[in-house]
């Protein structure tokens, strides 16, 4: 049985959507994303979602089971360096390239520790502009070609009362 498969590639800007059996072979996984008209090299990484660990992509012979709308991440880190600015404080910490920006945010509201309403009212916005990425993008998104690092503002939303 064939499932749809979700792939983004860093680097890109455009969501592969592609056909997939369900017990897939790496093999068959590396095919696949070529047939879409990804180039890659031995340099990209493949992660499942938001996985810490990364699919053995070059020296696995065994299955992965891809379930339908599974989301692969095709990237060049192993792991994206974070730094959060909040007020005057700064935390870093590690994250897999596919964990989403809200997951990015919980951990900093945590560190932070903002209050429930307070975190309520905050948002990632990348550090040093105006752009406030959707919660629901992964982190090797935002990185910079040749770069695992992105750096972000904790701000609050900016809200129309009336």
């Amino acid at each position: 049985m064939s499932h749809t498969v979700f792939i983004t590639v860093q680097g890109h800007d455009h969501l592969v959507e592609v056909d997939m059996p369900e017990n897939a072979s790496l093999e068959i996984v590396h095919a696949t994303v070529k047939a879409a008209g990804i180039e890659i090299d031995e340099e990209f990484i493949l992660f499942h979602d938001e996985d810490d660990e990364p699919i053995d992509w070059h020296g696995s012979k065994r299955q992965h089971h891809m379930k339908h709308g599974a989301k692969l991440h095709l990237t060049r880190c192993r792991k994206i360096d974070v730094t959060i600015h909040y007020l005057e404080q700064t935390k870093r910490h590690s994250f897999a390239p596919g964990v989403r920006v809200r997951h990015v945010k919980a951990w900093a509201v945590d560190h932070f520790k903002l209050a429930e309403r307070d975190a309520a009212e905050h948002v990632l916005q990348v550090y040093g502009g105006t752009d406030r990425p959707p919660t629901d993008m992964p982190l090797h998104k935002l990185v910079k070609p040749c770069q695992c690092e992105v750096s972000f503002d904790l701000v609050p939303d900016i809200r129309v009362e009336g």
